[in-house]
This record gives C-alpha cells, structure tokens and sequence, in this order.
C-alpha cells in the first residue's frame, strides 16, 4: 500500500489510513473535443482532527469570527491551492474545494474535499471579469492624429500593436462618383481618420491577460504569424467617438470636514491607493452625541457623491466607477458640479471599495473633490425627520487627459473568461500547467505530437482489456455567431448557411458536436478591378449595428488607390494593410474560415482552414475506420505514474495508444485507461518524419522556425548540410524558435518576351506569360533530440524555396 500526502498551501493534511483517493486526468476527450479538461478527483474524506480543524478553519463551526469585520471571517467558497504527491514525490499541483464536514455525537468527525487540476484555477481568477479590466492594454494607447492613424493602416512591417481597419458604420462606394466614392479619380469620398474603430492583436489581449492574473502564457505558437498577426476588432458602438485614455482620480488630500465621528479621513480613504473604504459601523461609535439623545433614529447612511470644482473646457467627460475592482457604472458631465455616485444603508454586510477613471472626448483639466457622509436620520417631532452628517472629503486636482487613444474605450463587452475560451476554441489549443501560475497554450496537433511513446505491457491485466467501437459524432459543425452584415446576409440567404461555417453529418448513430465560437464572423467586399478590400458594420436595410466581437487576420501590403482625409485635405494612399479573414505565411495562404470559401481578397478557395489546419489531424486519427476505443487495467510504479504524461503514447504488446482518460486510485496504484488507437506521427519516434514544409519566396531571407520539444528530452541541435544556411541558435534546451537564414534562389521562373526582347507577351486577360523553368531550392534542417535516458531521436524540416 502506497502513502499519499495532500498539501493545502504549504500544510499537510491528515488522511484516514483506508481512504481512497481516485484522480481522473484527461486533457482532450473524444466526447467533446473543443473542451480543455484538468485533472479532478472523487470527493474524498479527511478526518476533522487538530491539524486539520485549524486549515479548514473549524468549518463545522459557523459562529468563529466577528459578522462586522470580513477580516476575521473565512471564505470557504474559495478553492485553495494544493498539491498530492505519492510517497513523497510529486504527482500534481492544482486546487482543493471544501465541500462539507460530518459531525458525529456534537463532535466534527470529517470533511469532504475535491481537488481539481491546475486549469481550473485560470476560471477562479477570471471570475466574472470583462475585457475592460484588463487595465494592462492602456499602455497601447497612442498619439490619435490623422498621420497617425494613416501610417497603422499602410505600414504592414511595422509590428503595430493597435491597427485600425478599413471597416466603416457607412455606405461606401469605389468609381461612380459623389460623396461615398473613395477612388480619387472619380468620387469626392474619402476615409476619414476620425471614423475607424481600433483593433489589437491577439497577443496583446493574451498579455493583459497574463498581468491581470499574475501568470505567464508560453508555448510557440504565440509567436507565430499565424497567431500574431490575428487581431480583435474593437468596435463597441454604431459609430466611432474618440475618447481618451482614462486617468485614476490621484487622490492628492483628504479631509474629515465636519462630525460626531473620531475616525479620521484616513480611516476610509487612501492616498497611496486611490481609493474610498467604507463597511458596516455601529450607530454609538458613527454618531455617539446622536445616540446618546433619546432622538429616534430613522436610519444610517452611506453617501458618495463626487464634486467637480473645475474644468478647463466643455468637452464631454466620463467617471468610471470601479466597485471592488469591478466597473459598475459611468458618469457623464460636461461643466462643473456635484455627481451622486451611491448611497447605501448601514447594513451588517456591507463593505465597499471604490475607485475612479476619467475619460473625455478631448484633452482637458479637470478638479475633483470625493466626497463620503455618513448621515444619521433622526426624528425631532412627529414625523419631521433631520439628519446629521459626518462629511470627509478627498482632493483630486489637476487630473490632466491628453489626445491619446486609449483602445480599452472601445473593448466589445465580453468576459475575459469567453473571450479566453472563444480563442482556444478557434485554434483548438490546449492550456496546461507547466509550473505556478505558467500556462502553455499550444495547438492540439502539436501537443499531441510531442507525447513519448511508453511501453505498458508489463503493466498491464491483460485478461481484463475491454475492446469497444469508436462511439463516433453524427453530425459535426463548426460555426461563428451570427452576423447582422448585409454581406453576411445576403451570403446567408443565397447558401442556406453562414460565410465561414461548415457541418458535415455521417450515417453513425452518436450523438452532435459543434463547436461555436464567441465572435461573428464579419464577411469582406472587394471593390471590382482593385486590390481594396473594406468591411461594413450595415444591415441589409442600411442601418448601422454594433457587431458582436470581431477577430480579423492583417494580409500582407497590397497596392491599391483610395483617398484619405484628415477632415481638411484629402490625399490619396497607394498601398494598405488589408484586414479580413485572410492571412499570408512564408507563401502559404491561411483563413480564419472552417469552410473552404471563396475569399473575399484573394477571389479564390483557401483549404487551410480553421477545421482542416487545427481540427482535422485530430478527427481523422478518430475517424479512422481501424480505430477502437479500449479499456485496460494497470498497475503502474510510482516513477511511471507521476511522469505519465497524457499525450503520451502508450504501447501495450504491439498496438500503440492515445490516452483519452486514465483513472488513478492513488493509494493502491491501479489506473485504469480508456485509449484509442493512435495513427499519427510523434516527434520522439526517431522515424525521421519530417514536419510540414516551409515555403518562402524567393529572396534572400531569414525565417523563424519552430522547434517543439517530445516529453523526456534535453535539448535539440538543429543542423544542416546546405551551403549559405544559417541556424541561430543551433542548440536549444526547451521549446522555442531558430533563426534560419537562406539565401535567394537564382533558378527563377522567367517572363515569355518577344523576339525583339522588347516586351513581355501577355494574356488576353493581361497577364503576362512565363516559362516552366525554374526549380524550387530545398533546404533540409535535421532536428537531434536528447533525452535524460541517453538515447536520442531525429526528424527533418523541409525548407521549399519557391522560384
């Protein structure tokens, strides 16, 4: 029999000697393959004894601590941190639940505990967050001028952060003239600065999110075009107002003006914070002059107003109000004078933090004065009712807003948790805990890749394996939110389905599975004979709509022509950084799409889609008509099942297996597996099988290429045979990029030109015709993996220079 320790932030638990503690731990489940899923474990017990009783705070107990001050109470709806370990060496990390506690004869005899994996805690840290607490994205705010805004929308190289899109709450046309038309030869419309919403990349939304919770994202694939260069489109109105970025009301100098009250001001505001404090007091220590009358007291109440003293100019300016980190409302003025902000009941629970932002639509100064009462109505005669107040005040002065943009304005209203969730799903990414607080986010195909191959044979009941079919989806889909757009609708309404969304259904007799994900798909318009492309947030009947959230892939530059204002002189762009659902990658086209559509940009299908490139390995390992669903009976030694991971393959005789679930009974050793039988390629096989190929053009160049890591191994050194090729660094110990650098490839394709050598012969369609010469230069990178053992693996990556 094996001995488990369950730690509770730092403290060992005691466990009853004939507990069972079974964890179930699977990563991605075949009965629905768009969820992350973490380890958890059937609720198990504990005894209620001294060590215990004082972690769990005598739970059993519910009058420990004082109801007036939260301070001395314990919130038991909190998961707490926790981690198991199996004789003394570590098995997983993650958070325990307490669920109840058992009292025998008046005395605590137990309590019921659940742990869950590492993942869970990223849900207890998002709670009900919207994307508008991640204050870490005010610090893309930026200049906001035309100049400005033209260069985040022709610059394609510049690795901006925030970019603005051609996508406009108006009717606009190309050729045929008058005021909509943006073609400078023929319309007198022009793009102007003042009127497109921002958009922020991926990455970005992923780093706020990082430094709102305190934890790291890491893995590669965030690093990769394919991922960078996808952007949110922040569009959270009809129509664009600037705004500037929001200023915390710095809290300069506070002041108990008047009152019964000895708490001083700083009991209740804080200069280093910025805050107003307030809870539940008693009536004798609040007005103790009052209370000492026989005066009957009506009521107490807490009252928050702000003041505001002064202002350099109208424009309009708004006070977010942040309760408990949480934004609850806004306040709207344009002058000088006194807000209400709230009023509260001195109630037995109450406790309030607050906070505040300003905004405005233009650079100004503004004076604030906070203002807390603490008023006492008291009745002086027969229904004629007084109050006394307690007045303090805080001193917010010289708040200074300036012409910045701040793109937290313009956030869609979406919790951090879905938008978190939306964007696994889209590029099927799997989360797990590589440390404290470290996540790695990667796709499904690549993780899976990266598995070990374990033999389990020795392991393994063999007289007990239980072999069943496949329990395979009947229907499939894969599917945005719907659009408003006229494009969208009109798509809708000539396909009998959505632009981007596909579904496939199969004579199987399981059960659906759809994947939908949080944000609309926004169908593109590319004006006839041109390169531009622009969207429209307009219905089929010409109003303007708020779009759901938006995610947007950046094109290359393409050349184009259209006129652009700053409200005073039009000028004409040449050239722009498309925005859409279309993406270039080292010469491979990609699409935001699960279906294979006809792009709107490139006026032809794209196949890699989101379905064939994130989801469909994966389906196809389980559709594939060998595969069966078994469930074997081991009994693994400690060292294999605290190292188990679970893309590892599994070999039992001579089958090899994915891992769908393994059920681990902790104190006896035996795991139970359900497996499926594996079809696809892993990095440590050493086969030699090579990765999908790298495909830049021509030119001389330098590329970032991903080396990922198998399970078990040290480090990889990555060479090359080819002359003029460059690796930097040759070496790497954990998952990361090389820089390969290539040289051009003279064996180019050539244009067909008249005899005369004076011109180049074209189509009727004009385009110009070319020879078939020209040969695609092959550049091969052998990847060496080391692993602890000794032993090592090696795989290929292809490198085809185009002609």
């Amino acid at each position: 029999m094996r001995t488990v320790q369950v730690y509770i932030e730092g403290q060992r638990l005691d466990l009853f000697d004939d507990e069972q503690i079974n964890v179930t731990s699977t990563q991605q489940n075949v009965q629905d393959i768009s969820k992350v899923f973490t380890d958890f474990s059937q609720s198990f017990s504990v005894p209620a004894s001294p060590t215990n009783n004082e972690i769990f705070h005598h739970f059993y107990e519910n009058d420990i601590g004082d109801f007036n001050d939260v301070n001395t109470l314990f919130d038991f709806n909190i998961r707490r941190n926790a981690n198991i370990e199996i004789d003394f060496t570590p098995f997983r990390t993650g958070k325990i639940s307490l669920e109840k506690a058992e009292v025998k004869n008046n005395q605590a005899y137990s309590y019921q505990i659940t742990f869950y994996g590492d993942v869970v805690s990223l849900k207890d840290k998002f709670s009900n967050d919207k994307l508008v607490d991640l204050t870490y994205l005010n610090l893309l705010s930026h200049t906001y001028n035309a100049t400005e805004i033209k260069n985040r929308i022709i610059d394609g190289a510049t690795d901006y952060k925030v970019r603005y899109p051609l996508i406009f709450s108006r009717d606009i046309t190309y050729g045929g003239g008058g005021s909509t038309d943006i073609n400078p030869s023929t319309g007198t419309g022009a793009v102007k600065f003042d009127e497109l919403f921002p958009a922020i990349q991926l990455s970005q939304m992923i780093a706020a999110i990082g430094t709102k919770y305190s934890i790291a994202f890491t893995g590669t694939f965030l690093s990769t075009k394919r991922f960078k260069n996808a952007y949110l489109f922040c569009q959270n109105a009809d129509t664009f107002t600037f705004l500037t970025a929001a200023e915390i009301l710095n809290i300069t100098a506070i002041n108990y003006a008047t009152g019964e009250n000895t708490n001083p001001a700083s009991t209740y505001f804080s200069i280093a914070n910025d805050t107003l404090t307030y809870g539940h007091e008693s009536p004798a220590s609040m007005f103790p002059s009052t209370t000492a009358t026989t005066l009957p007291i009506i009521s107490i109440k807490h009252n928050v107003s702000i003041n505001v003293t002064n202002t350099s100019n109208t424009n309009t300016y708004y006070i977010d109000v942040f309760l408990n980190n949480q934004l609850v409302q806004t306040l709207e003025g344009s002058s000088t004078g006194t807000i209400p902000v709230t009023t509260d009941l001195n109630n037995e629970i109450l406790n309030k933090q607050y906070r505040f932002e300003v905004r405005a639509t233009g650079a100004v100064n503004i004076d604030f004065t906070i203002q807390y009462n603490q008023e006492c109505v008291v009745d002086v005669g027969i229904g004629v009712p007084a109050s006394i107040f307690n007045i303090y005040t805080a001193s917010a002065n010289n708040i200074a807003l300036v012409s910045d943009i701040s793109v937290v304005n313009y956030l869609p209203d979406m919790t951090v948790e879905n938008f978190f969730k939306g964007i696994l799903k889209m590029f099927n990414l799997t989360c797990y805990a590589t440390a404290t607080d470290i996540y790695q986010l990667e796709p499904l195909d690549d993780w899976f890749a990266k598995g070990a191959v374990v033999d389990i044979t020795k392991y393994t009941d063999i007289k007990s394996i239980n072999i069943d079919r496949v329990k395979l989806y009947k229907n499939i889909e894969f599917k945005y939110l719907e659009s408003e757009s006229g494009t969208n609708t009109i798509f809708r309404n000539l396909t009998s389905r959505s632009y981007g969304n596909t579904s496939v259904s199969f004579d199987y007799d399981g059960g659906d599975f759809k994947v939908e994900l949080p944000f609309e798909n926004l169908m593109m318009q590319k004006f006839v004979g041109t390169n531009l492309q622009i969207g429209e947030t307009l219905n089929t009947d010409g109003n303007k709509y708020t779009p759901k959230p938006v995610i947007l892939y950046q094109y290359d530059n393409l050349t184009t022509s259209f006129e652009f204002t700053d409200n005073t002189t039009p000028e004409e762009l040449t050239s722009y950084a498309p925005f859409g659902q279309d993406l270039l990658d080292t010469n491979i086209n990609y699409t935001l799409n699960f279906n294979e559509d006809i792009s709107t940009l490139l006026d032809t299908t794209i196949p890699n889609t989101l379905f064939s490139v994130y989801y469909s390995p994966y389906l196809s390992n389980l559709f594939n008509l060998k595969n069966r669903e078994t469930k074997v009976k081991t009994n693994l030694p400690i060292s294999l099942l605290t190292s188990l991971e679970l893309n590892d393959r599994l070999i039992i005789r001579d089958k090899r297996y994915m891992i769908n679930d393994m059920k681990s009974n902790l104190t006896t050793g035996q795991v139970d597996f359900t497996l499926l039988n594996d079809f696809s390629d892993v990095i440590s096989g050493g086969t030699d099988v090579p990765a999908e190929p790298l495909q830049p053009s021509d030119g001389a160049q330098c590329l970032d290429v991903r080396i990922l890591f198998p399970n078990g191994a040290v480090s990889a050194t990555v060479t090359t045979t080819d002359a003029g090729v460059t690796i930097t660094p040759s070496t790497l110990t954990t998952d990361g990029t090389v820089n390969v650098c290539i040289p051009a490839n003279t064996d180019l394709l050539k244009l067909i030109v008249t005899e005369d050598d004076a011109d180049n012969i074209n189509t009727e369609d004009f385009i110009r015709l070319r020879t078939e010469q020209g040969n695609v230069a092959i550049y091969t990178l052998l990847v060496t993996y080391t692993f602890a053992n000794g032993t090592t693996a090696a795989n290929q990556i292809f490198i085809q220079q185009q002609p």
